[in-house]
């Protein structure tokens, strides 16, 4: 699964040659939006760990009839999942709108990533990065937190009987507050750059 930490996308960026600014400008609307993100993400989350298995043994017993009326079934978070990526759209908005690039390659991103995340093609994110390589790395940071909620949603639409284990609710867990924990990071650089904190 991928994560969404500075150093890997800046290691990434570093080797391929590419330039792009780092970081805009502090936002306190957006490190707020940010934060207000994880509290959602995070409970669903913990809704979706308290609903589900505890191991994979516990798991393989329900049966598809069961499934369908399990807690954990997908189709108890798929609204759930719609609205994160309704958020996370709005916080690459609010960033593009930010960083001065909402004319073309604003349009451009937002409606490249209506396109994939409708077609559940989660592997395309790392291409719709590469498309846009003059977005700065707050921009490329809330595409990949868009991207991993598409990725959770289709994996959780496609596991067995369509409920997850305990434990994979857990690791999705580390790996948003990692995630988050680097962009909000990123954002107080911004607002206190080194040497002025």
């Amino acid at each position: 699964m991928k994560t969404l930490t500075i150093t890997v996308l800046l290691s990434t960026t570093l080797l391929s040659g590419c330039t792009f600014k780092l970081v805009q400008p502090h936002d306190a609307q957006r490190y707020q939006s940010t934060e207000q993100f994880y509290k959602n993400a995070a409970t669903l989350l913990l809704k979706g760990e308290r609903s589900s298995p505890v191991n994979l043994p516990q798991l393989d017993v329900i049966t598809t009839e069961q499934a369908r009326q399990h807690p954990g079934h997908y189709s108890h978070f798929q609204a759930d999942y719609d609205s994160l990526l309704i958020e996370s759209n709005a916080l690459i908005l609010r960033s593009l709108a930010n960083s001065g690039q909402i004319s073309a390659t604003g349009k451009q991103i937002h409606a490249k990533a209506e396109r994939l995340l409708s077609r559940k093609l989660s592997t395309e994110c790392d291409k719709l990065q590469r498309d846009f390589p003059d977005a700065d790395l707050t921009t490329r940071n809330y595409i990949d937190l868009q991207c991993l909620v598409s990725k959770w949603q289709n994996d959780h639409a496609r596991s067995r009987a369509q409920i997850l284990s305990a434990l994979t609710w857990q690791t999705r867990q580390q790996t948003l507050f990692h995630g988050i924990l680097a962009i909000q990071s990123a954002e107080m650089r911004a607002q206190h750059p080194i040497g002025e904190m």
